[in-house]
């Protein structure tokens, strides 16, 4: 076939009205260098972030992005080797952990929470499943557990005096209290603790050698500083802290992560292929948005408006309606996949567009507000789609 020939044929298979002249050609290394360091620098500046590590993926390759310091006193530099806290961003770890055990048999979704913790016998209790844990929809729990709930006898005793404000599944109202109960009774038939069913069962499979719940003393060195104003600090344990908020991680690490969540089907563990699709099913309808396990989804294309307004914290821990999505929709790829993520030292962000195979991280050793991260990341990737 001659060229001509082959390139009306190809107009034809993709169905474009316009000449294929007219096709986008792919974007080079350098214009997304250059469209990074122009978002980035500036918010920067702006939220006087000390150090911010960004992975951007697109066409199947990953761009990594590294500034300014993890460690101000040690003038040590941001690397792609350089571990941060990614606060609630956990939260999408635990939803595929909770999901490859649903895939394995050990759990489901509408069993009572009272199933894998007999001693929640209060009245209450009566009705919320796994799932309203899961996705917030229990009826009010608060969005931290107590300073002073610090072992399991407190723990228990904290859920058992707990009162909810609504009926399971009338309302979403954003907690760890929540997911992070269901991450620790969604382990409980596999006779591991959270940390090593989640170091064995998502990653040493995805050969996320580089993330932790708890980060090794030999990889110390690596361990960034978070910074609130302006000093140097960690994140705090707490009961639920690994299930809600524990992980700490590399950029390369979660770069991995993104692809993996876009991209199941290259999973070759089957039950945490089956884990990821589930945690990007959706549950509930909040507004505009749809509730995943971890994960939450609006429908791609998706006005930027849309996504930051919703990130902002005075709608995003605001109590919602919540619409029954029975059953459960499975992964839409037209979908803007998020989760924001902070502890008192750091702020991340990780979002990704399934349909057109892109996405991005953004790790930053200080917490700034969600909107502005957001923003960041939807100027950048709304330049690769």
């Amino acid at each position: 076939m001659e060229e001509n020939q082959m390139k009306k044929s190809l107009c034809a298979v993709l169905l474009l009205s316009a000449s294929c002249s007219t096709l986008a050609a792919p974007h080079t290394d350098k214009q997304i260098a250059d469209t990074v360091n122009r978002i980035v620098t500036p918010l920067m500046k702006e939220q006087a972030i000390p150090g911010m590590a960004v992975a951007v993926i697109y066409q199947g390759k990953t761009h990594y992005f590294v500034y300014g310091k993890a460690d101000i006193a040690a003038n040590q530099p941001v690397t792609q080797r350089t571990v941060f806290e990614l606060g609630s961003v956990s939260k999408t770890f635990t939803g595929v952990l909770g999901g490859e055990a649903i895939a394995r048999g050990e759990i489901k979704l509408d069993d009572p929470a009272s199933k894998y913790w007999p001693e929640l016998t209060g009245k209450q209790w009566q009705g919320i499943t796994l799932l309203n844990l899961a996705t917030y929809t229990a009826g009010g729990l608060p969005l931290q557990v107590p300073d002073d709930v610090t072992d399991r006898a407190a723990l228990l005793h904290f859920y058992q005096n707990w009162q909810p404000q609504w009926s399971p599944g009338a309302k979403r109202l954003y907690a760890n209290a929540s997911i992070g109960l269901f991450g620790m009774l969604a382990v409980k038939p596999s006779g591991m603790d959270f940390e090593q069913a989640m170091t064995t069962r998502v990653f040493q499979p995805l050969q996320l050698n580089h993330t932790w719940i708890n980060v090794p003393a030999a990889e110390e060195k690596h361990y960034a500083w978070g910074y609130r104003d302006g000093k140097p600090v960690h994140v705090s344990q707490g009961m639920l802290d690994a299930e809600a908020y524990g992980v700490k991680t590399t950029i390369e690490d979660m770069a991995s992560w993104v692809q993996a969540n876009m991209n199941p089907a290259g999973v070759k563990d089957e039950m945490l292929k089956q884990g990821i699709e589930l945690a990007q099913s959706r549950y509930w309808r909040i507004g505009e948005m749809y509730q995943g396990l971890g994960w939450e989804m609006l429908n791609w294309p998706v006005k930027a408006k849309t996504v930051v307004d919703g990130s902002d914290n005075k709608i995003a821990l605001a109590p919602l309606m919540a619409v029954e999505v029975n059953p459960p929709a499975p992964a839409v790829k037209a979908s803007w996949v998020h989760k924001t993520g902070s502890t008192g030292g750091f702020g991340s962000y990780v979002a990704f567009i399934p349909e057109k195979n892109i996405g991005i991280v953004m790790l930053a050793n200080k917490s700034y507000p969600n909107p502005a991260r957001v923003d960041a990341a939807y100027r950048i990737l709304a330049t690769l789609k």
